[in-house]
């Protein structure tokens, strides 16, 4: 079988891709919740021959195998939604239902390529009775940041040789590097209730030093990487201003370039809380929720899956597609519009038709987090993107909501379907090809364990 042949069986899938793409986008679930878009694939793949290997630990998260031996390729899936993001087919904001949640990020997208790309994948070495074995993962919670976290704790991705990842996004493009590392914490105070007019002496608060601690960590700021993020939330305990409140607490996020820079500002931002507890005879208790690696940069996988870009066929698209996605980038200011179809050399149009320049990730830096990053210290990781909704438009938007559930969106699943595809053709017919990517990670690997704690 020619890999134009394979690309032919992914493209006799278009029917259950966009299938697949609505029933996830007509039933968005939230991370954590994503019951019936993980049995949907369980579904779907069982029908095809694939053996469901579920986590009792992780209900929506699962894998199914096909196949026999090495090389043991991934293609990851995910399918939760964004709370607050429900949207019509539109160009205008209109909930299908006002605070549901929706598919602003795609993943609707995101697990129906990945799960299509496994099938053909499976009908491939099947038909020609090619050694190797094929895995779709079925990842939940992606916007938690955790879900990958939490199967690699548990083992998930033991056994697995390569992963094959995509996203859903504005351009046809790789990332050799992207993500920036983030880790997610609680800290949580305790002190001492009393009456704030009659006896404050006896009181010691806990927000208090809540509010130390924020004030410590602004001034940390200043003394962390530049390209650190640090985010947080605050919780008074809901007491009246009449009590010195015994509970209080704050959440915070960390971000870096790399996951041993978010580790050592995460402890730095634990001294701070110490020392908030010192200034107000107050105690602290720390838990990490979970932490995230960034990408694991492997240009000869990055190489491999640019050229597989440029083999498969790309979308064109009607008439309405394309007034539909200038309806939408219209809701956006024009030098936004400008600036994105200068940067995706679009050439005056509102999607991107081509595919981008071999740097682009370079000049258009992926600084968003994700735990897929993780799976990219486990084993080697390419990303790709297509293009599923307009170039000026961002993830984690009602546009990308409303692009993800029209046939823009359809056609980049499908487009990212036949490069995955290509990419594990690749892989499973050249030992040469595989050898040189396991090489670059084993020059670049290091020590990994999943930042998470049950």
């Amino acid at each position: 079988m020619t890999k134009k042949e394979l690309h032919q069986i992914v493209d006799s899938l278009e029917p259950l891709c966009q299938k697949s793409c609505k029933r996830l986008w007509d039933y968005p679930e939230v991370g954590g919740e994503e019951k019936e878009s993980a049995n949907y694939f369980r579904e779907i793949l069982s029908e095809e021959g694939f053996v469901i290997v579920n986590e009792a630990e992780l209900p929506h998260a699962f894998y199914a195998e096909y196949g026999s031996g090495t090389p043991v390729i991934a293609i990851l899936g995910e399918y939760d939604a964004l709370p607050g993001l429900s949207q019509t087919v539109s160009a205008q904001k209109e909930a299908v239902q006002e605070g549901a949640a929706g598919h602003g990020c795609g993943h609707n997208l995101l697990g129906a390529a990945s799960a299509v790309a496994a099938i053909a994948v499976k009908r491939f070495l099947e038909q020609e009775n090619q050694e190797g074995t094929i895995r779709f993962y079925g990842c939940p919670e992606e916007e938690l940041l955790s879900g990958k976290v939490k199967m690699s704790y548990h083992h998930m991705f033991d056994g697995c040789d390569m992963a094959i990842s995509w996203h859903p996004m504005s351009a046809n493009m790789v990332y050799d590097s992207g993500y920036l590392a983030s880790a997610s914490a609680h800290f949580k105070f305790y002190g001492k209730s009393s009456h704030a007019a009659f006896a404050p002496e006896v009181g010691r608060s806990a927000l208090d030093a809540v509010e130390l601690m924020n004030v410590g960590v602004n001034y940390l700021r200043e003394h962390v990487t530049s390209k650190a993020r640090i985010h947080y939330t605050t919780d008074s305990g809901g007491f009246s201003p009449n009590i010195v409140p015994p509970r209080a607490g704050s959440w915070y996020f960390v971000r870096a370039p790399h996951i041993s820079e978010v580790k050592e500002i995460l402890e730095r931002v634990r001294k701070v809380a110490e020392g908030a507890c010192l200034m107000t005879e107050t105690s602290m208790e720390m838990k990490i929720d979970y932490g995230c690696c960034e990408l694991l940069e492997n240009h000869a996988y990055a190489d491999l899956a640019y050229e597989n870009l440029k083999e498969a066929k790309l979308p064109s698209y009607t008439e309405e597609e394309l007034a539909f996605a200038s309806k939408l980038e219209d809701t956006l200011s024009g030098e936004t519009v400008e600036n994105a179809r200068k940067l995706y050399d679009t050439e005056g149009l509102p999607l991107a038709m081509k595919v981008g320049i071999r740097d682009l990730y370079q000049r258009n830096p992926l600084t968003a987090s994700s735990d897929s990053g993780d799976v990219s210290y486990i084993m080697p990781m390419c990303l790709i993107s297509t293009v599923c909704w307009p170039a000026a438009v961002s993830p984690h938007t009602w546009q990308a909501s409303a692009s993800a559930g029209s046939s823009i969106g359809e056609k980049g699943a499908l487009s990212a379907a036949r490069v995955m595809a290509g990419i594990a053709y690749d892989l499973y017919k050249s030992s040469e090809i595989r050898e040189k990517i396991l090489e670059e990670f084993r020059e670049k690997k290091v020590d990994y364990r999943p930042m998470y704690e049950e």
